[in-house]
């Protein structure tokens, strides 16, 4: 625990002190919504039934930006080797990367949230249910994006694989599920009317972070 601790707070320190990445994945959340809210004024849709897709569709390119130098840096950097020499385990590397990613992933989501609700005048969903939703769902992303991540950091183009390889794999999993019971939330459902939703981002979120957990010792050392 004091490795995983070490290497999530060396994370946030390296996320804040640059602010690079977060800076740019808060500018294209901004566009993102901007374009849809331009798009959308012309066209006679109810904004309530496209609210989940829109949301969704920012959260995922915006989460997937801060997730490309996730391990590619320390491949840059040269400290790649030097982290799988200290005397810690790859997973608890893995989960330090992961948490800090969490937060910042979450904090990009809930300042979208927010520009979303200015953009777009819909009525106010069951909150609750709906950080339910965004949370469980940003823990799958997270997971599952650190772990390619790690994957595509030895490829020259790993800017360029990160997305080819998360896309098909979360699109029909936790962005699907995500979309759809944000979508009841948005219509009047509370947190019991999307149980069964919850547990399967539930099940998706193990799988991904199982998977992360005991396959990173074999990533790293490739």
């Amino acid at each position: 625990m004091n490795a995983t601790k070490a290497i999530f707070l060396k994370e946030l320190r390296i996320e804040f002190r640059n602010k690079q990445t977060i800076i740019f994945a808060l500018i294209l959340s901004l566009m993102i919504l901007a374009s849809f809210r331009f798009a959308f004024s012309f066209i006679d849709f109810s904004l309530t039934e496209l609210a989940s897709p829109i949301i969704w569709v920012t959260f995922f390119f915006s989460g997937m930006f801060s997730l490309a130098p996730v391990y590619k840096k320390e491949v840059e950097q040269g400290t790649r080797d030097g982290l799988l020499l200290a005397p810690i385990s790859p997973a608890s590397i893995f989960l330090g990367k992961f948490l800090a990613n969490f937060l910042v992933i979450l904090g990009l989501e809930l300042f979208s949230l927010s520009l979303f609700f200015v953009f777009f005048p819909v009525p106010t969903p069951d909150m609750v249910a709906l950080l339910t939703i965004i949370i469980l769902g940003t823990i799958g992303f997270a997971a599952l994006g650190n772990l390619i991540s790690a994957i595509s950091s030895n490829l020259s183009q790993s800017e360029i694989m990160l997305p080819v390889l998360l896309v098909p794999i979360l699109l029909f999993t936790i962005v699907m599920t995500s979309v759809s019971s944000t979508s009841e939330i948005f219509l009047g459902a509370n947190l019991n009317e999307i149980f069964e939703s919850i547990k399967l981002i539930l099940v998706f979120d193990i799988v991904f972070l199982a998977s992360g957990y005991l396959l990173i010792d074999y990533v790293l050392e490739d």
